[in-house]
C-alpha cells in the first residue's frame, strides 16, 4: 500500500515501470478510485436488475388482475344486465367492478406493507444490520408510499379495462343469454 498526493495514476505507471525494472512478474497496480469505481458498478448492476424484476412483477400483477376481473365481469354479466335494467348508470357499473377489484388490492397492499416492515426490523437487529443502515434506508416512507401510489395506480388502469366493458354490455342481450 502506498499514499500518494496528486494524480494517483501517474504515480502508480511510473512506480509499475521501476517494479517491473525489478521484478518482470509485476503486472499491476490497483487504486482504491478503481476500487470504489468497482463497488459503485456493481451496486448499479444491482440497482438494474431489482428495477427490471421489480418492473416484471408489476406486469405479471397487473395482467393477472385483467385477467382476474376479465373473467368476473363475464360470470357476472346476468348481474350487471339487470342491475342495468333496472336504472344502474354506466357510473354505477364501473364504481361496482372497481370496489371489487380494489379490496384484494388494499389487503394486499396491507399484508404487503406489514410484511416489509417485518423483514426490515429483522435485517436491522441481525448481528450485521448496522452496516445495513449504511448502504440502505429500510425505512424510507417516500419508497414506501411510492411504492404504494404506483401498484394503485397500476391496479386501477388494469381495473378499468373490464370495468368500461362491463358498463358496455347491452341489458336485453344479456338478459336474453343462456
Amino acid at each position: 500500500m502506498l499514499r500518494v498526493r496528486g494524480n494517483p495514476e501517474q504515480v502508480s505507471r511510473a512506480l509499475l515501470e521501476r517494479l517491473t525494472s525489478i521484478d518482470p512478474a509485476m503486472s499491476n497496480i490497483i487504486t482504491l478510485q478503481m476500487i470504489a469505481g468497482l463497488q459503485m458498478t456493481i451496486l448499479q448492476i444491482f440497482f438494474w436488475i431489482t428495477v427490471v424484476l421489480g418492473a416484471l412483477a408489476l406486469v405479471l400483477t397487473v395482467s393477472g388482475l385483467f385477467s382476474v376481473l376479465s373473467y368476473m365481469v363475464e360470470q357476472q354479466a346476468k348481474d350487471i344486465g339487470v342491475r342495468m335494467a333496472l336504472g344502474a348508470t354506466t357510473r354505477d357499473v364501473v364504481g361496482l367492478v372497481l370496489s371489487q377489484s380494489l379490496r384484494p388490492v388494499g389487503s394486499g397492499l396491507v399484508a404487503g406493507g406489514a410484511l416489509a416492515a417485518l423483514v426490515a426490523v429483522v435485517l436491522t437487529a441481525a448481528p450485521d444490520g448496522s452496516e445495513l443502515g449504511a448502504w440502505v434506508n429500510v425505512f424510507d416512507p417516500v419508497a414506501y408510499a411510492t411504492s404504494v401510489l404506483l401498484i394503485v395506480a397500476a391496479s386501477m388502469i388494469a381495473t378499468l379495462f373490464p370495468a368500461l366493458r362491463a358498463a358496455s354490455l347491452d341489458p336485453i342481450a344479456t338478459l336474453r343469454m343462456d
